[in-house]
This record gives C-alpha cells, sequence and structure tokens, in this order.
C-alpha cells in the first residue's frame, strides 16, 4: 500500500477494529501477511487513515464474500499497487495526507474565488501561516475554524466536509458508514448521510479533553444524543450542561455553541444536523423518485401514504401562491443557478435566457390560465430584498400586486424578522413596503413609483362612437375610460364586452398616439373605471382579448389618482377606495404631486391592500408529458 506522506494517521488499530468489524488480531495477521502497511511511529504505534480502513473493508469483503484466499488477494492488491505507483511518482513529496484532502479542497475554494491565503485569513481570523500549512496537509483546523471558512464560501461544515455518495438501500451497517478525520486526531466522524437529504446524520467519537475550540454557529437546526461517556455542551445564552448516556440536546444552530469532553473516556455522540437552506434547494430526482405528502389523515384516498412514486425523468419545481385582492401571484422558490448579475433587471434577462421554459410551466394551462402572474425571488444588493416578474406575456417591469403577494410570502416564511418597512428591489426600481399599517397590522401598503399623466383626454374612435381616454404611465402605460361616459357596464357578467371593447381601445389609440421624440407611447392596458354614489371607484383593468386583473388594479388605481390630480379634483392627503368585479378592495392615498413643463403631472401614491397565501405546491413535470411546458387557449 502506497503511503502518500510519512506522518501520522488519525485512527488507532483498535478504532479500525471496531468500525470494520475485523479483530484487532486478524488485522495484525493481515499486516504480517503483506496486505496491511500502517504508518509506524519511532516507539512502534501503529496508525491508520481512511484509505486503510476501505481496504481492510475490501479485504474483508474479498475472503468471506468472495471466497479468496488471501494470498490471491494480496497477489491482487500487489497488482493494483504496483500500477498506481507510477502515477504517484510525480506527485510532490508534500502531498496531501491521506485522509486530509480537505485542505487541498479550500485552497481550490480559494482560488476560484480569487482570495489570498491573507485575506481568507482576515475573513475567519485564523493565522495566514497556519492556513497554509492545512491546505497542504500538514495540520488541522478545529470545528468553529472550519466552520468560518465554510461561511466564507457559502457552504456548511457539513458540505465542506464532502458528504456520503447515494445508497440503493436505505439502510446502514455499524461501522459502515463514511469516515472523516478532518478535525486532527482525537474527533472522528462517521458519516450515516450527509448532504442527501434535509438531515445530516454521523456518529461522533470525542477523545477526553478534545473540544470545538470556542463558539460556532450555521444555519439550520441540529440534535446531539450521547450515546456513550460525556460531553458538555454550552449554548451562547445558557449555562454549559454536562450530557451523559441517553441525554440529547435540540437546538437552533443559529445559536452560537461550544462542545468538550470533559470525561475521561471517548464520547460517542449521534449527532444529527438540519439545514434549512437545503430545503429549498432539494431536487427529488437527484434523491429518489418519491415526493412527500406529508402525514396521511383521515379517510380519503391520501390514507397512510406519505409520498407519491415520480416517473422516471420527472422534474419538481416549488412554489408558494397567493392572491391579492383577487389577483394570483405564483412565486417560485425553487433555487437556479445562474442568476448572478448586479441587478435585477439583469438577472431577470439572464432569467429570460436559460429558464424561460419554466414560464409557460408555471403560470399556462393546465396548471394556470392566460392571466396567471408569477414572481421569481433573487438576491438584491441595492435592496432588502429583490425579485421579478414573469406573465403569460413576457416580463412586467413593475407589478403592485405580485409585491404585495410576496410580501405575504416573506412574512410567512418568517423572513421579515419583525420589520414593518423594507425595500425590494424589482426591473422598473426601487419600492419601499410597508407590512402592516396603524390601522391593520395585516394590510401591505407601496409606495408607488411616480404615475405620470401624459394625455388627460384624447378621443378615441368606436364603431358605434367615440370615448374619451386619458393616457397615464406608472410602470407601464395605461388608458383611462370612465366606463359611465362610454355606456359600458362594470359587472362580472359583461366581463367578456369589456374585454372586446379594451382591445379595441388598446389597438386604435397605439395606431393613433401622436409620436414624441421619435417614439409613440405604448398602451398595454385599459382601466375602466366608475364612482359610485359613495365615492368608491369600481375598477376593472383590460391587459388583452383574454387576460383582465382579477384585483382593483394596484397601478391602476395610483394613475386614477394622478389623473384627478391632474384635473385639479384631488390633492395631496387625498384618498380613493377602489372595488374589483368580484369584491376585492384597495385604498390609495395621494403623497406628493409635481407640476412639470406643457402641463405634464407625476404623482407619488401610497397604495394598501391584503395579500392571502393560498397553497404551496410541487409542481411537476414529467418528461414523456406532451403537454407538460403548458398550453394558452
Amino acid at each position: 500500500m502506497i503511503r502518500t506522506a510519512d506522518n501520522r494517521f488519525p485512527f488507532s488499530i483498535g478504532h479500525v477494529a471496531k468500525v470494520t468489524g475485523v479483530a484487532v488480531s486478524t488485522l495484525r495477521s493481515w499486516e504480517s501477511q503483506g496486505l496491511l502497511s500502517p504508518y509506524k511511529s519511532d516507539s512502534g504505534h501503529r496508525s491508520y487513515g481512511e484509505t486503510h480502513i476501505e481496504r481492510v473493508r475490501r479485504i474483508d469483503r474479498m475472503r468471506r464474500v468472495d471466497g479468496q484466499s488471501l494470498s490471491a488477494i494480496r497477489r491482487l492488491l500487489d497488482s493494483e499497487d504496483e500500477a498506481a505507483a507510477p502515477a504517484a511518482a510525480g506527485e510532490d513529496e508534500t502531498a496531501v495526507i491521506a485522509f486530509n484532502h480537505l485542505g487541498a479542497r479550500v485552497r481550490s475554494l480559494r482560488q476560484e474565488a480569487g482570495l489570498s491565503l491573507r485575506e481568507l485569513s482576515e475573513r475567519t481570523e485564523i493565522a495566514p501561516s497556519h492556513l497554509s500549512m492545512f491546505e497542504r496537509g500538514v495540520a488541522f483546523l478545529s470545528p468553529a475554524r472550519l466552520n468560518a471558512i465554510a461561511e466564507v464560501f457559502g457552504r456548511t461544515l457539513a458540505e465542506l466536509l464532502g458528504g456520503t455518495k447515494g445508497r440503493d438501500f436505505p439502510v446502514v451497517r455499524r461501522g459502515q458508514g463514511r469516515i472523516v478525520g478532518s478535525f486532527g486526531p482525537g474527533v472522528t466522524i462517521e458519516q450515516l448521510t450527509v448532504s442527501q437529504r434535509l438531515m445530516d446524520a454521523e456518529v461522533w467519537t470525542i477523545d477526553p479533553d478534545r473540544e470545538s475550540d470556542g463558539f460556532y454557529a450555521h444555519e439550520g437546526e441540529e440534535l446531539i444524543y450521547v450515546l456513550e461517556g460525556s460531553l458538555e455542551l454550552a449554548l451562547a445564552d445558557r449555562d454549559a450542561e454536562a450530557l451523559n448516556p441517553g441525554d440529547g440536546a435540540y437546538f437552533n444552530s443559529r445559536i452560537a455553541h461550544r462542545w468538550r469532553n470533559t470525561g475521561t473516556v471517548p464520547a460517542k455522540v449521534l449527532w444529527i444536523n438540519t439545514d434549512s437552506d437545503r430545503l429549498s434547494a432539494m431536487t427529488f430526482e437527484k434523491s429518489d423518485r418519491r415526493l412527500g405528502l406529508g402525514a396521511g389523515i383521515g379517510a380519503g384516498i391520501g390514507e397512510g401514504a406519505l409520498s407519491v412514486e415520480l416517473p422516471d425523468g420527472a422534474r419538481t419545481f416549488r412554489v408558494i401562491e397567493t392572491h391579492t385582492e383577487g389577483h394570483p401571484t405564483h412565486i417560485l422558490i425553487e433555487p437556479l443557478e445562474g442568476l448572478d448579475a448586479d441587478s435585477v433587471a439583469a438577472k431577470a434577462r439572464q432569467f429570460a435566457e436559460r429558464y424561460d421554459a419554466l414560464r409557460p410551466l408555471l403560470l399556462h394551462e393546465p396548471r394556470g390560465h392566460s392571466g396567471a402572474f408569477g414572481l421569481v425571488p433573487v438576491a438584491s444588493s441595492a435592496a432588502d430584498f429583490g425579485a421579478f416578474f414573469i406573465a403569460s406575456y413576457g416580463y412586467p417591469g413593475f407589478c403592485g400586486h405580485a409585491v404585495m403577494g410576496y410580501t405575504a410570502a416573506l412574512r410567512a416564511l418568517g423572513r421579515l424578522a419583525g420589520r414593518s418597512r423594507f425595500t425590494m428591489e424589482l426591473p422598473d426600481g426601487i419600492v419601499t413596503v410597508h407590512a402592516g399599517t396603524e390601522d391593520d397590522s395585516d394590510a401591505i401598503a407601496l409606495e408607488m413609483p411616480p404615475a405620470i399623466v401624459a394625455e388627460q383626454s384624447c378621443t378615441v374612435a368606436l364603431d358605434n362612437g367615440t370615448v374619451e381616454a386619458a393616457i397615464v404611465l406608472c410602470g407601464g402605460c395605461y388608458a383611462l375610460i370612465d366606463a359611465d361616459a362610454a355606456g359600458l357596464s362594470l359587472t362580472a357578467a359583461h366581463i367578456d364586452p369589456l374585454l372586446a371593447a379594451g382591445e379595441t381601445i388598446r389597438t386604435r389609440l397605439n395606431a393613433a398616439l401622436p409620436r414624441r421624440r421619435g417614439t409613440r407611447p405604448n398602451v398595454e392596458s385599459v382601466l375602466f373605471h366608475s364612482t359610485a354614489e359613495d365615492g368608491t371607484v369600481l375598477q376593472f383593468l383590460a391587459i388583452d382579448r383574454q387576460k383582465f386583473d382579477r384585483s382593483p388594479g394596484v397601478a391602476g388605481l395610483a394613475c386614477l389618482l394622478a389623473l384627478r390630480c391632474a384635473a385639479g379634483s384631488a390633492r395631496p392627503g387625498g384618498r380613493l377606495e377602489a372595488v374589483s368585479l368580484f369584491g376585492g378592495r384597495l385604498a390609495g392615498e395621494i403623497s406628493t404631486v409635481t407640476h412639470g413643463t406643457g402641463g405634464a403631472v407625476a404623482v407619488t401614491t401610497r397604495i394598501t391592500g391584503r395579500a392571502h397565501l393560498k397553497a404551496i405546491a410541487t409542481l411537476i413535470q414529467e418528461a414523456g408529458d406532451p403537454l407538460g411546458s403548458g398550453f394558452l387557449r
């Protein structure tokens, strides 16, 4: 067996016997027959590494399962060693110790990130000289320091150490887990399953006086259960506790914690970590084809069924579904790689280039409909949160009802951390959101971008006469039509005639509006409005011949308030309540009015409404589904 460096390995012969089930006497016999070559110190003390353990398991399997003789096994292993020797001969003589490839992995991550040793040292408070020795495999780092390194590269400690490989059978026999010795002599980890599912399960063996080297924290939650010996555990907000066999602890991993074996014998501990971030990154096709349903309760078809089996090649995508005063928002919470541009607008373009096929899957029939709307959360360097929008017709730059829906989801997920005010970067800019108002803690208010009145009145010719329209810009370009003056009925029973009228108005306005400085306003939607006797406004927003807003229209209400300011019938502080054809309600308040040259008017408003959770869903796309990407009628 080829040794990679003349250094002591971390495992004793007793440990090797324990994890492999091969007696110490047998291990010594195999050594005398040339099957094993452990490291021996000057005093004759044997030590073993991970590769030794794998070799012992292989020899044991070849002897018991395959029935081969020890002499035949030795000849086979010797021939393999000879074949491997030429490749190893040219390697650096300071090669990494076989059990500690972690240093090389950290060096690779550091170089990929463009960090120098000194820069990594400054971020982790680990001496550059110690980091250098660690990367060369001649020094160890404690769990607390390894955790600090993992955080720099956006990884968990388990991910840094490396996970187990998938198995066809869920049972892990005693001593058959993957052994990790990256914390140095005195601490070994047998990984039962790591970085495969939501839970990382390990068995730690910690020698007396070994410790974590201070407090550390990370994402997730963890469970500790002492099997043998004792372990002292301290949380940042509590006194240290001694855990003995049968004792356990369960806590949020974001609470700083440390541990130490204060006993006289090794402590063996079952250690389970759950990473909440991994839950949103898991894809079922990478683990198995079973999709969890939760507990099967009741007498229905799902009684006792905790999962469904997906066909080969099926893909899954998780969403949170909300509605804002009637209109839905499908929020894609499946993490997507490659959305790493500097701005949210640029990330939306990356999505369009790489993931546009997800848009019809998420929004079109048979799952959705032509008017369905989606939102993709992304990180923002300019605001507290970032998001862009997807629709059946493309990528809008702004959508008020979707921002409210996303706010409801953030609140339910605990992402607001008690904040009642935050900012959100959208493709069209940054908006301020209020989660709760003085009168209603569940309300959501948006400080809207300016609504600009481009035309207070222009005439549109229809087949049976003419109507007057106003053109107002607020994230998009809207034509505002007084339904009463146009002789149109704003009721749910008249949606089809309203859509037809809206399509005609939109088309003829876009053909007739005058060019300005080489450009022409492009009317995207038509807002029909009618004022009741109590001053409440009934609103219906027609997007095209088939699409309409189920809510009163967040941007539409801002446009109507701006038009009233331009007409002189409203001023800052004025309020207006809007109702949809289905009963959804929004309230608007005028914040500022700015009069520009040529009669231009820009109005900022605050629109308040409510958004509600409707579902947490996992969308399934089967490989053989001819309509898996959706369709529109």
